[in-house]
């Protein structure tokens, strides 16, 4: 089925504009005015059925300030929500599926700069759309170049999302590509073949335009390490930093902590379970298809280290994943194009000076955001993680994350 990431372009506005006990327990803080203030967002949105529930985490120099769960895991059945509940991630896979890649360029077993085609012959001379026939045949003219591993990485490569342009949506529909969270028995090979079958939306390197690039570098990992998407991530990220509740399909044992999806009731106040279609993924056994964009499932506490990894240049806990010098290229303007508060790195928006400027974030703060509600943001000078996840497709409308991250930093301050 199709994903359309409409909340993509959501949570790059947030980042644009933008369980803890009352005892003072060792490793945390008590609780203050601003703390409090966390509980009284998130359960006041619960109660005004704006969320469902909400798991809230807080970490700076490996310290848990805050760490706490609102609403219900699942209305209907009066299923609380608790701080160890497994969300579906959805596009923060995409800050994984980065690191996998550098750890690769690190290992002298690519070049970002290398063509697609080098890896993917399919990719060799690609075509860009000019328009779509009545048949749905289609007129095409030569690319101007070849696609590179950078320009997937930077989301520049000319290939997009079917939700973003018609003609190139029907092209996705006819030839039955999936965008991610499968629930088919289609395998990368397979959909990635089908993907380079299509021509490009515009030129690579031409523009910016949110994409299954990521799609297309979990491929690229498959061929060159031998192991397939999500067996790479285990052993090389999970694994290693003690992500110990993230999956890309939850095991039986652990499915009843998969928290379900709800929507805003249209044109009226309150939530009901979400009418979108490909919400079981993280369910099927079978899969073989695992999106770099899409697919991951994860807690709180989990992501968090994952992006405390990021922001501590590659290590977490005396455990080094990737070198400093390639976290700070991830890190880093990887465009030419002015993209006004903050700079393109690799899968992550980079707050600049403007950006400090203008909002909350100092200069080098980072973050992620996810189709369901989900995001994270660390912030490099004051050194701390914070991760709010509700779990909502379309998402909530309140304001909730920004809300979050006003507090947030008035907590941090306090300290």
């Amino acid at each position: 089925m199709r994903i359309f990431y409409k909340s993509a372009l959501f949570f790059l506005s947030i980042f644009l504009t933008i369980s803890c006990n009352s005892k003072n327990e060792k490793g945390k803080i008590p609780y203050s005015s601003k703390t409090y203030s966390i509980d009284s967002l998130l359960t006041g949105a619960v109660n005004r059925m704006e969320i469902p529930g909400a798991v809230a985490f807080i970490i700076r120099n490996d310290t848990v300030l805050y760490n706490k769960s609102f609403g219900w895991r699942n209305i209907e059945n009066k299923v609380p929500m608790k701080e160890d509940d497994i969300f579906r991630m959805a596009s923060m896979t995409k800050g994984l599926t980065a690191i996998s890649v550098l750890q690769l360029v690190e290992r002298g077993m690519l070049d970002l700069d290398d063509d697609v085609s080098k890896y993917i012959p399919e990719f060799k001379n690609p075509q860009v759309l000019v328009r779509v026939l009545p048949d749905s045949s289609y007129v095409s003219r030569p690319a101007e170049s070849e696609i590179t591993m950078r320009q997937l990485l930077t989301h520049t490569s000319g290939i997009g999302y079917g939700f973003q342009n018609e003609m190139y949506n029907a092209l996705i529909i006819k030839n039955n590509i999936s965008e991610g969270f499968e629930d088919d028995s289609r395998t990368s090979l397979e959909n990635i073949h089908r993907l380079a079958g299509i021509p490009l939306l515009y030129d690579p390197g031409e523009r910016y335009t949110y994409s299954m690039s990521y799609d297309v570098l979990s491929f690229v990992i498959e061929k060159i390490s031998g192991l397939r998407f999500d067996k790479y991530v285990a052993k090389y990220i999970l694994d290693p930093l003690g992500m110990q509740d993230s999956y890309f399909v939850v095991p039986k044992s652990q499915q009843y902590r998969l928290v379900t999806v709800y929507q805003p009731v249209e044109n009226s106040k309150g939530i009901e379970s979400s009418t979108y279609p490909d919400n079981n993924y993280p369910l099927i056994e079978t899969r073989q298809y695992f999106s770099g964009g899409a697919d991951l499932c994860s807690t709180a506490a989990d992501y968090a280290k994952f992006v405390q990894m990021v922001l501590n240049r590659g290590s977490l806990k005396n455990t080094r994943l990737l070198g400093e010098k390639y976290v700070d290229m991830m890190l880093s303007k990887q465009s030419s194009f002015n993209d006004g508060d903050s700079d393109q790195g690799f899968a992550a928006w980079v707050t600049n000076p403007r950006g400090a400027a203008h909002g909350l974030m100092s200069e080098g703060s980072f973050g992620f955001g996810g189709f369901y509600d989900t995001y994270s943001w660390a912030d490099r000078k004051k050194n701390f993680v914070a991760v709010l996840l509700l779990q909502m497709y379309p998402e909530n409308q309140w304001k909730i994350h920004q809300k979050f991250q006003k507090i947030v930093y008035g907590i941090i301050d306090e300290l």
